[in-house]
């Protein structure tokens, strides 16, 4: 039988193997540098519905110009998105940052190039919100696109606003109901709706006449939007 003091010099032994290995790991994971090329994998878990519905997962790239990538994601919410350029973050907004990973977070990619983050579940932040786009009275229907902010939308250095030209804002027929993803806490909730400028031809999504809504709360959200 093993006398009790050295019995207990091996158990601390050990236990301070562990907390020295548990450390070491943890050092090693947070001076890791950003993944410079890859594949980015992973799923979001929203509330029951169909589309992102405002949601979007973006990547940020560790370059001086700070690029981001717009990340889509299938109707069950899974995305599959190569970089190039080193990422130094995954962020999941939905009008405001809802989850966020930093590169040193992240999980060390595979034999295949695949950095798999898993499953983001966000079903219990976000509520589902409806509302209907409306033309006033007097106004030409037709479509407009629509964004969401939490604060006042951004301008830019010359005080022009912000612009609804690329692609996480889908064309809406007015007349139409929208569906959005609203965290539960969510306050000073902005809608800015554009239509675009050049009736007779092609559209064109930077310009155009711009109407913007709110502040709002998430429990005083609009049941419509009315466009001039």
């Amino acid at each position: 039988m093993m006398p009790p003091a050295i019995h207990a010099c091996l158990m601390w032994s050990l236990m301070f193997a562990t907390v020295g290995c548990s450390c070491s790991d943890s050092k090693e994971r947070r001076g890791q540098p950003p993944p410079t090329s890859g594949v980015l994998v992973g799923q979001l878990l929203l509330p029951e519905g169909t589309g992102s519905r405002g949601v979007e997962v973006q990547i940020s790239a560790a370059t001086e110009e700070a690029e981001i990538t717009w990340v889509l994601f299938d109707d069950r919410g899974h995305f599959t998105c190569p970089f190039r350029s080193g990422l130094s973050r995954v962020i999941v907004t939905a009008g405001a940052v809802v989850h966020q990973i930093d590169a040193s977070d992240l999980p060390r990619a595979n034999q295949e190039g695949r950095i798999v983050v898993g499953v983001i579940d966000l079903r219990a932040q976000l509520t589902e919100h409806r509302l209907v786009l409306r033309a006033a009275e007097g106004s030409a229907a037709g479509d407009v696109r629509v964004g969401m902010w939490f604060g006042p939308p951004p301008v830019g250095p010359f005080g022009e606003p912000v612009s609804l030209g690329s692609r996480q804002f889908p064309p809406v027929a007015l007349g139409s109901e929208t569906a959005w993803l609203i965290p539960n806490d969510a306050h000073s909730v902005y809608f800015v709706v554009e239509r675009p400028s050049g009736f007779d031809g092609e559209p064109q999504w930077r310009g155009g006449h711009q109407k913007q809504f709110g502040p709002f709360t998430a429990a005083r959200l609009p049941a419509e939007l009315i466009m001039d």
